[in-house]
């Protein structure tokens, strides 16, 4: 079937706010208020689109912290199809609406959508004539809280329109591509040392269609390679290709598979191409993961799928630069948490060679907010499931199929019958992948039981308050730390395997959530069982990562999370006792109490991010990630961090104030020592490294000697701006490596980054057109480019990415002087892909006056005309605490910087995709 991009020219309008308050529709244009109590204006929009992140954020929503204050709404979206002659077949595909949708065709009913996760394919041949024919897509989100994270609304994910000239197709979700290494390449050794010689790999390809072919029908397939060389040629399903390269994580080869269908004469009906990749997957307690006979220990991270700024909206752009970063700051896999991946993630997981472990369901039919999918899943589980499997099974970078996490039946009988139901879908889609189910075993002792079959509803058990809102409650940090305490002591029991033991032997691999001592006790019972650290702390990897070393069971770690998101609002955030002169003690005042269940920002509005991601909103490495790069050997130098001042401190105390650490975030640290306004005061100093000892030295002078222990060691000193040196030793007293910070200069200003993202399709995709992203990075630096993290700053931006600074926030004179704000602004662009031109610089003559700067975004010509016709989709900061909007204009800094994104339309329409001539 021939794909057609139908994701301009929509119409979108708001038909209320469950609130009650004014709603903000977003897209293209401005304007379209309305209140809850009627619809707004119409507007034009270009598809994926979020339609929460454009309602206002509220404490008076039901979804709270859930969404980070963003309510619930009912929108309607419409578009129209124009056809000469109706096609014979034609699909209607949804990538994902949230939570889900009626969709209308010329206004008859062309099908409900259930799960906002699912991939769709509605079949309208029937319902289309001649001339134009109107899609209309029903959206009610008005039912709230139904997501225990941001989940966004709308049609969120792309929309394709499939066509072809006869009836009998070959549909895009219903091939399956099967590969397997033959010839020499039997053993893993033999897999794995061929691979790294072109020529010796010989592998058998099968294609298989979902639905069975008419007497008579037959398929022929070309296989090419990435350069379009014709690497095969065969008839019916299986063919070889004589001289294979192997996909893998450290060279991801992708073939793509040209597949025709033909009739009894020979005559062609359809066409379908799909991408694919070749290798071997086993996975055993003895061997562990292996990938052409390689062992491959994940180093993974959980996401949710929301793109920050952006929202939940999937643009294609987004998911590529999310992937790119992440395993260029040293993650090999991504587990999606807790619902299926996007099909444009999944591409660049396959192009970089990340991993995936695809997760389906966050809930059975225990509720865990009161409208979540838990009253869908009955009826429609088996159909969600086996569209998650028919999405995954031909990207080789899908390692895994989660069927649950944290799932709060696992103790009941009818989980292990329903597990066993999931996993024989899977194996009548794909016989290959291992299948997980992801256990929190502690937390699982606090959940309710029921002897109620898979299709009997049993009330008392299957609604709120779910188990994961138990644990989150407002004494949820105390009541973790209290639970990952006692860990040891629980597994000891037994009482852990009993309830885990009837769902962990119906699927491949046991999935441990904050659990790290689990895989081995768990082992001396069930020697053939493999395990995963499914979940686990940030801080845990010090313990967890040396257990994946020297356990071929243990699969490996994936960190809660590896970016943060918008949602679960502050769960991750430390509280400090000191008043500071702006930030998280400003917004509580007198609740900033650590004691009791006075818990600080945990959970409160304005709360927007979870505050826990290794990698922060923005893009930017924490940390904590820092910290992860150390531990698994990805960095080889030491990483200086110092924990922030001003939390410390607050406003003006002489002594550091108290820490609630939550245990959601493992370190609070930040790679700077610029902490201007608290020279005399003490800087905790935290040195991740490797070696057996740190010396620091400050401006020439030793600081002091301290024992590396858990891969940190930890100094504290006076802070004077200047140079801080830290250098590592190994047991002789032989320097290994060493890393130096050093302080900002009195001089502010404005420091901007532009990454160009382009379309990552290729241009005969109909996926590709010409629209791009740009983020544009802001910091507040001095001359030498070094930030200044204590002097934050709300900032706005213009057309053209101008950039105006207003006063230093709780200036109390320790700041440098906003009137000697510099106007220099440094500028480079770089492509999406990772080549970076030359940096661009120019000053701009802006006047300083009233404290406020204007900064104007200079670079060259060509860039500079494409933002004057860009439109500024937002500006954030990574705080997790903040009263900002995230698709406003403005923000305040957060230690520093803060982040604009700007969507550059395509240089010419293509109104033929909502076209059809058969």
């Amino acid at each position: 079937m021939k794909r057609v991009n139908i994701n301009a020219d929509w119409q979108f309008r708001s038909l209320g706010s469950n609130t009650g308050s004014r709603s903000r529709t977003g897209g293209t244009s401005a304007g379209g208020t309305s209140t809850g109590g009627g619809a707004g204006a119409w507007q034009s929009i270009t598809l994926p689109h979020d339609a929460m992140i454009h309602e206002p954020r509220t404490p008076r929503t039901a979804n709270v912290y859930n969404t980070g204050y963003y309510p619930g709404g009912t929108y309607e979206y419409r578009t129209t199809l124009d056809f000469v002659n109706p096609p014979a077949a034609c699909l209607l595909e949804f990538e994902g609406v949230y939570p889900g949708a009626t969709v209308l065709v010329n206004d008859e009913p062309a099908g409900e959508l259930t799960y906002g996760y699912s991939d769709y394919y509605l079949d309208i041949a029937s319902l289309l004539h001649a001339g134009a024919n109107t899609i209309t897509v029903l959206v009610d989100n008005s039912h709230v809280p139904n997501s225990r994270w941001y989940s966004g609304a709308g049609i969120y994910r792309p929309v394709w329109l499939w066509v072809a000239d006869c009836a009998d197709v070959i549909r895009p979700d219903g091939v399956r591509i099967e590969s397997a290494v033959t010839a020499a390449a039997t053993t893993p050794n033999a897999v794995s040392s061929s691979a790294s010689e072109p020529g010796t790999v010989r592998a058998t390809v099968t294609i298989t269609l979902d639905d069975p072919l008419i007497l008579g029908q037959y398929l022929s397939v070309a296989i090419t390679d990435a350069d379009g060389t014709t690497v095969a040629e065969f008839q019916e399903n299986t063919g070889v290709i004589d001289h294979a390269q192997l996909w893998s994580p450290e060279s991801p080869t992708l073939y793509t598979a040209h597949i025709t269908l033909h009739d009894a004469d020979g005559i062609t009906l359809d066409t379908y191409d799909e991408r694919f990749g070749i290798r071997s997957l086993t996975c055993d307690a003895q061997q562990g993961l292996c990938i052409n006979g390689k062992r491959v220990i994940l180093n993974g991270g959980c996401v949710h799928h929301d793109n920050g700024i952006l929202g939940a909206a999937t643009l294609l752009q987004a998911e590529y630069r999310r992937a790119r970063i992440m395993k260029a700051q040293g993650f090999n896999a991504i587990r999606s948490a807790h619902n299926p991946l996007s099909k444009s993630f999944l591409d660049a997981c396959d192009e970089l060679g990340l991993l995936v472990m695809d997760e389906a369901f966050d809930m059975w039919w225990m509720h865990k907010t009161s409208y979540d999918y838990a009253g869908s899943f009955r009826e429609h589980y088996a159909d969600d499931l086996a569209s998650m499997v028919r999405k995954d099974r031909n990207h080789p970078s899908v390692v895994l199929y989660s069927i649950g996490n944290e799932i709060a039946d696992t103790k009941s009988p009818r989980a292990a019958e329903a597990a066993r139901s999931m996993r024989a879908i899977i194996r009548g889609l794909d016989a290959a992948r291992p299948v997980i189910d992801c256990v929190n075993p502690i937390s699982l002792t606090l959940a309710a039981k029921t002897q109620a079959g898979m299709d009997q509803h049993d009330a008392t058990v299957e609604g709120e308050p779910g188990l994961n809102t138990t644990l989150e409650h407002a004494s949820g940090p105390a009541l973790l730390t209290a639970i990952d305490k006692l860990m040891p002591a629980a597994l000891a029991t037994g009482v852990m395997q009993r309830q885990t033991n009837d769902v962990f032997d119906e699927v491949d691999v046991a999935g441990l959530n904050y659990c790290r001592q689990g895989p081995e006790q768990f082992h001396r019972k069930h020697p053939d069982r493999i395990f995963c650290a499914s979940e686990t702390y940030p801080q845990e990897i010090a313990y967890t990562w040396p257990d994946t070393q020297r356990l071929p069971y243990l699969l490996g770690d994936f960190v809660w999370t590896g970016w943060d998101y918008i949602g679960e609002a502050s769960v991750g955030a430390w509280a400090y006792a000191n008043p500071e002169p702006y930030g998280w003690m400003r917004e509580y005042g007198n609740r900033m109490a650590i004691r009791g269940r006075a818990t600080g920002p945990y959970r409160r509005y304005p709360g927007l991010l979870g505050g826990s991601g290794l990698i922060d909103l923005t893009g930017m490495p924490t940390g904590q990630m820092l910290y992860r790069q150390i531990v698994t050997g990805i960095r080889h130098t030491p990483a200086i961090t110092v924990r922030p001042m001003q939390l410390l401190y607050g406003d003006g105390a002489s002594r550091a104030g108290r820490t609630s650490r939550f245990i959601e975030r493992g370190h609070d640290g930040v790679e700077s020592w610029s902490w201007a306004g608290y020279e005399g005061r003490e800087a905790v100093v935290q040195v991740f490294s490797g070696g057996k000892t740190v010396q620091l030295t400050l401006n020439g002078e030793v600081v002091g000697t301290a024992p590396v222990r858990r891969c940190m060691a930890e100094f504290h000193v006076p802070y004077e701006p200047g140079t801080l040196v830290a250098t590592v030793y190994d047991a002789h007293d032989h320097a290994i490596s060493s890393s130096t910070l050093t302080s900002a200069g009195q001089e502010l200003q404005v420091a901007t980054r532009f990454m160009y993202a382009p379309n990552p399709y290729p241009m005969d995709d109909p996926r590709w057109d010409a629209g791009a992203l740009v983020y544009q990075s802001i910091a507040l630096t001095d001359a030498a480019g070094i930030v200044h993290v204590t002097d934050d700053r709300h900032i706005t931006v213009l057309p053209g990415g101008i950039v105006v600074v207003g006063a230093a926030l709780g200036d109390g004179g320790n700041s440098p002087s906003a009137s000697a704000v510099s106007a220099h602004v440094s500028q480079d662009v770089s492509q999406g892909r990772g080549a970076e031109s030359p940096e661009l610089t120019a000053n701009s003559h802006a006047a300083a006056a009233g404290g406020v700067v204007a900064h104007a975004a200079n670079t060259d010509e060509e860039f500079r005309a494409m933002l004057q016709h860009a439109e500024l989709l937002g500006v954030a900061s990574a705080n997790p605490i903040t009263y900002d909007e995230l698709t406003g204009d403005s923000c305040t800094t957060y230690f520093g910087r803060a982040q604009a994104i700007w969507r550059i339309p395509a240089r010419a329409s293509r109104p033929e995709r909502h076209a059809y001539d058969s």
